[in-house]
């Protein structure tokens, strides 16, 4: 667990970047730090492994404060990611990936093996890619090179910095999806910062949207901030695609579905009913009836309709409820 304890950082000129931040992050779950440029989301992220140090208070891992502990020690225990990689250009991608390996001075034997079972983690043939350099690479391929280094000896941290932010949609989307992935199979305690709200709540288990010096406007899960802001700030912040990210993150709600047929007609598509609105309400769309068929398992639950979505809409938060469906 990280908790940051009343944290302030004055830059020179006398401004603040952080101002008496206060924030638990539980453990194995991705906090997404967002908020406007300029508000200390980068500083808050770099104080954690004291790439910055906090004028006043405290920094906390699991109860100790990282203000005793040497800075290369606290460091070789989170992985960290940035926009630009930071790949060292001279070292092949294997090498890179070893970095903090050798450095804990595994045996080579050991560095191989683990080199080997991260690139294929990140979706990259070990065998085509380890003893590539760098430049070699695209853009993606070196982020997903970044994030196997950040990952090299299993550090129960991950501090990532706008990880996707320099490469194209298509890429970035297939990132976001691969950390997903990788996120619900090692359960890191991932502080993860990003400018973009549609990042956010895809990543997000919680997000923690940030005012100017890093006064916290709103700390909750993508849901909830989506369906119930705390602040005009907050709904100006999500804009008006809010609608659009909602559906990405509220799942179908039993209590909204249609039952007219004891069994859904062949043709429908079938969603579980773990699935989110955006999910279910596409399935419809490819369907001749503009139904989707929605089970638990093997039981039939009933049938997903547009009426659905917007009951679903409306029961997952009475803010704006009225407005979705005039809006839809």
């Amino acid at each position: 667990m990280i908790r940051l304890e009343n944290v302030t950082k004055q830059f020179p000129g006398g401004s603040n970047a952080v101002l008496d931040l206060t924030l638990d992050i539980p453990t194995g779950q991705t906090c997404v730090l967002i908020g406007p440029s300029g508000c200390g989301k980068t500083t808050t992220l770099r104080m954690i492994n004291r790439l910055i140090e906090p004028d006043r208070g405290r920094v906390l891992i699991d109860g100790e404060d990282t203000h005793g502990v040497d800075p290369a020690q606290l460091r070789l225990k989170m992985g960290y990611v940035i926009q630009q990689t930071g790949l060292f250009p001279h070292m092949t991608v294997g090498e890179n990936v070893g970095t903090v390996p050798r450095l804990w001075q595994w045996d080579k034997a050991r560095i191989k093996a683990r080199v080997e079972e991260l690139l294929q983690l990140v979706g990259l043939d070990p065998a085509e890619y380890r003893d590539r350099y760098p430049h070699q690479l695209s853009g993606g391929q070196r982020q997903r090179v970044g994030f196997a280094r950040a990952l090299g000896a299993d550090p129960p941290i991950l501090l990532m910095d706008e990880p996707f932010g320099a490469v194209d949609r298509i890429t970035r989307e297939r990132l976001q999806h691969e950390f997903i992935n990788i996120q619900r199979s090692m359960r890191k305690t991932v502080v993860f910062v990003t400018h973009d709200i549609d990042e956010a709540v895809l990543v997000g288990d919680r997000i923690c949207l940030l005012k100017m010096q890093a006064q916290i406007a709103q700390y909750d899960t993508p849901e909830r901030i989506l369906t119930r802001p705390a602040s005009d700030y907050v709904a100006e912040f999500l804009g008006r695609e809010r609608l659009v990210r909602r559906m990405s993150v509220v799942q179908i709600d039993a209590a909204t579905l249609e039952r007219l047929d004891p069994e859904p007609r062949p043709d429908e598509p079938r969603v579980p009913a773990s699935s989110t609105l955006s999910e279910a309400f596409a399935a419809a769309l490819a369907s001749p009836t503009e139904h989707a068929a929605v089970y638990d398992g093997d039981r039939y639950l009933g049938t997903f309709t547009a009426t659905s979505l917007l009951e679903s809409l409306r029961r997952a938060g009475t803010d704006g409820g009225e407005r979705v469906a005039e809006g839809i």
